[in-house]
């Protein structure tokens, strides 16, 4: 794979941060958080060479939280590489993993699109042992849990079965506005209880399409220069 598609496949988004990833107290996410925010403090919850496994629905927050360890551990001076499997799939595994070892930190989003491809099964094997001999760590994703992947490769499976997992619940629709209005907090949108009722009433319901409209919004208030208003909103998508 080319250098620079490779790079713009790689590249992390700027807000997924770990303070930008709403918990509630006490909440599984929360717990999930402070598990990540813990690998970078030595001897804390895990064991240094532990590797963590995610697992959990489409739009549950997998993949921001592996961005945000990402950017947690670049902050901290560390390497990292961040590999969404689904974009590096049609690629030979040997040329997408090589080197990989190097890294401090290696983030896999989306395993489970590797089950049933052999040389990706056998490539992320060596991949394992090759990280856990250099004292790297693998922070992975998926949509199951480990045993439920159902890898043809036996080894690997064993590999992610020893890792530690946690599983991340989909949003309810209350959980979807409490994002909506804290993102929006975050870049500094102004939006009324009734501007907000409006924006979710009408946007789809992924998350992922939520903070995208959020952006788009904010580009267009600016260009605008306006404050957030549902005739705003109106012009801005065309509802």
């Amino acid at each position: 794979m080319p250098a620079q598609q490779l790079n713009l496949a790689l590249s992390l988004a700027d807000d997924t941060l770990f303070d930008n990833f709403l918990t509630s107290p006490q909440s599984i996410r929360q717990q999930v958080l402070l598990a990540l925010k813990n690998l970078f403090e030595e001897g804390v919850n895990l064991p240094a060479n532990s590797n963590v496994l995610l697992w959990g629905g489409v739009g549950s927050g997998l993949t921001h939280l592996l961005q945000a360890a990402c950017h947690e551990a670049v902050s901290r001076g560390q390497s990292i590489q961040y590999l969404p499997l689904e974009a590096m799939l049609s690629y030979p595994p040997q040329d997408v993993l090589q080197g990989l070892a190097e890294c401090e930190l290696v983030c896999l989003d989306n395993l489970h699109v590797a089950v049933g491809v052999p040389e990706w099964e056998e490539a992320l094997f060596h991949l394992f042992n090759e990280v856990m001999a250099a004292g790297g760590r693998l922070l992975m994703s998926a949509n199951a849990a480990p045993r439920a992947l159902s890898f043809t490769l036996a080894d690997l499976e064993s590999r992610l079965a020893a890792s530690t997992v946690f599983q991340l619940p989909q949003y309810s629709e209350a959980d979807k506005a409490d994002i909506v209005q804290f993102r929006a907090a975050r870049l500094g949108l102004n939006m009324s209880e009734d501007a907000l009722g409006f924006l979710l009433n009408r946007a789809p319901r992924d998350i992922h399409s939520l903070i995208d409209l959020l952006h788009r919004l904010d580009t267009f208030a600016l260009q605008q220069k306006s404050r957030v208003t549902i005739p705003l909103m109106k012009k801005a998508f065309g509802w």
